[in-house]
């Protein structure tokens, strides 16, 4: 049963409802290794009761410093099973950067791998919060944690509620400092389900991102969104070496999300009409838009559409989007997602004239708890109910919204 956007519903109520309802149906593959949908809410119960079990209290924060690989879902998902908050950090990020994101999330945790631990340890190891440190491929330096070996899990699971915390995410923004974005279990859960009508998602799809996880749009899109609809995710083994062209058509991807530069990339390669890329439909495009010509020119080589869309962190990933069948609008925002609104502020209370510019503003069950660490940056963007983007635009006749030229798509 597909839940709607607005039902109080946590992420491990969600994990269950799914894989009892998909049991041994495959929802995630890495090189040769498959987990169905039963195994990954075992591993996670499995993680939760471990993360419970070293004394990690509800609300405190893991950071995660992995690359795309099982555990990072494993964690993500865990985690906010006994109330914690995962916070997901792009690991392709310079060294400094990355010591700088994991000190200012305060985490009680902080789960990375080998090749990654350099990048994060030292600093965060001076941590105040930081009690435990778990280097996932080290052996003996994790004794006494392992969450994927069998054994009993909890006997009593906390009680949560949809409105806590779920993942602290970091923004990629588009200047300054990066903003650190609490989102709740709902957040998470509606913008997932949300993007299925529109998207025409099914469980017959399976997605591809040439992009790192750990951000919203990684979370949601590439993972939550086919864990609503009974699809499947691969993720790219970093053992495995082959172009993109080969890895969509060996795995028989239908829905991939990348760049402007990524599609553009596609449009023009060459290997193209060496492969069978008949599977792919569809290419979400992040932060978007793509030009006009490279948007036809993959859409007649491949015989896919692209989607181009709206979205900030502080609304959880995508806000608007154009929809897969009916009417597209290349370089617009799209229409508002079901349950999501959009309006633009325009300093008064009057509506504003179709094409009249103002301030895109957004109100639903995707707008952030608040920022974690800024709560007057929290006061000015949460204000009347409505979360103020900063971003201006206006909307045509049909309802379509498009961005003033001196606004930018959001990095999600």
């Amino acid at each position: 049963m597909r839940r709607l956007a607005t039902e109080p519903y946590t992420l491990r109520d969600h994990l269950t409802a799914q894989a009892r309802r998909f049991e041994s149906r495959i929802f995630l593959e890495y090189g040769d290794a498959q987990y169905s949908y039963r195994s990954i809410d075992d591993v996670t119960d499995r993680v939760a009761t471990a993360l419970s079990r070293l004394g990690l209290r509800r609300g405190e924060r893991v950071a995660l410093v992995l690359s795309d690989r099982p555990e990072f879902v494993f964690f993500l998902w865990g985690a906010p099973k006994v109330g914690l908050v995962p916070a997901p950090i792009d690991p392709s990020l310079p060294p400094g950067e990355i010591a700088s994101l994991v000190e200012r999330a305060e985490p009680a945790a902080l789960v990375t791998e080998q090749s990654l631990a350099g990048s994060c340890l030292e600093r965060a190891r001076r941590s105040a919060s930081l009690r435990h440190t778990l280097v996932i491929d080290a052996g003996d330096a994790a004794a006494g944690f392992d969450p994927l070996a069998g054994g009993p899990v909890l006997d009593f699971w906390p009680d949560l509620d949809p409105g806590d915390a779920a993942a602290l995410v970091f923004t990629r923004g588009t200047g300054g400092r990066r903003k650190a974005v609490l989102l709740s279990h709902t957040n998470l859960i509606a913008n997932s389900s949300q993007l299925i009508q529109p998207l025409r998602i099914n469980s017959t799809d399976r997605f591809y991102r040439a992009l790192p996880l750990a951000s919203p749009s990684g979370m949601v899109l590439e993972l939550l969104t086919p864990w609503s609809a009974g699809a499947c995710a691969v993720l790219h083994s970093g053992r495995a070496s082959c172009s993109l062209p080969a890895l969509l058509a060996e795995r028989r991807i239908t829905v991939l999300t990348g760049t402007p530069a990524l599609f553009e990339d596609l449009a023009r390669s060459d290997e193209v009409d060496s492969r069978n890329l008949s599977a792919l439909r569809l290419g979400a495009c992040v932060p978007g838009p793509v030009s006009a010509a490279v948007l036809e020119r993959f859409e007649e080589r491949y015989d896919a559409l692209i989607v181009e869309g709206y979205g900030l962190t502080e609304a959880t990933c995508v806000s608007c989007v154009n929809p897969y069948t009916g009417v597209r609008k290349p370089g617009s925002l799209g229409l508002p997602l079901p349950g999501q609104q959009c309006r633009l502020a325009l300093g008064s209370e009057r509506e504003p004239e179709a094409g009249q510019v103002g301030e895109i503003v957004l109100r639903g069950p995707t707008v952030m708890l608040g920022y974690f660490d800024d709560p007057a940056g929290t006061r000015a963007a949460l204000r009347d109910g409505w979360l103020h983007t900063g971003d201006y635009g206006y909307a045509d006749s049909d309802g379509y919204y498009h961005l003033t030229p001196n606004s930018a798509a959001r990095p999600a």
